[in-house]
């Protein structure tokens, strides 16, 4: 049985249609149904407040300002330190920014991230991913979120600080706020603000 040229001829198909199941696997694929669309990105602001009052003693009042985004909503645009890269990938930029007030100190500050996979961290903060609709799941300090675009979610709680230069009746806003998508080709980078 002579095989030589069906042999070739086979070898050939294969590595054929190998050449094509490769070539159609570097090709971008659209992004499931629920992520932010393909240059774009979800944009999740986690901003923590702490306000005091003193109760007795003298404690020193830090303060601090460094403003490191900002995000205007109705233009799509999201200024301020960028230290990640915006590329196809990115899937979720995330702020978290504290704010001092009272006797707990002054001024605030903030940072950016960017995740590029699901689940992403920040700080306490997790984005496990998101359904069909686009609504948001996450988990922030073992609770489990769920936000849809335009929403926040808010937790108040209370407490005395007690050290040994003073005593402070504290409480602490805790602001998560999923703004939904935006293009990337609004994110400018700039200096601290």
């Amino acid at each position: 049985m002579n095989s030589g040229p069906t042999t070739a001829f086979v070898y050939t198909i294969v590595i054929a249609l190998a050449f094509v199941g490769v070539s159609g696997c570097t090709e971008l694929q659209p992004r499931p149904d629920g992520l932010p669309p393909s240059g774009q990105y979800a944009f999740l602001d986690h901003h923590t407040y702490f306000s005091g009052t003193l109760v007795s003693g003298k404690c020193p009042v830090p303060a601090i300002n460094v403003s490191a985004y900002a995000l205007d909503t109705g233009s799509g645009v999201l200024a301020g330190v960028i230290p990640f890269e915006v590329n196809s990938s990115l899937l979720v930029v995330t702020g978290e920014s504290v704010t001092l007030s009272g006797d707990y100190g002054g001024g605030g500050y903030g940072t950016l991230s960017g995740a590029y996979a699901l689940p992403s961290h920040s700080g306490n903060l997790t984005v496990n991913g998101f359904t069909r609709d686009g609504t948001m799941y996450l988990t922030y300090q073992n609770q489990s979120i769920a936000l849809e675009p335009g929403t926040r979610w808010m937790d108040v709680s209370t407490g005395t600080e007690i050290t040994t230069a003073c005593t402070i009746n504290r409480t602490v806003t805790d602001i998560i706020t999923y703004y939904g998508n935006y293009p990337q080709s609004g994110m400018t980078k700039t200096r601290i603000l």
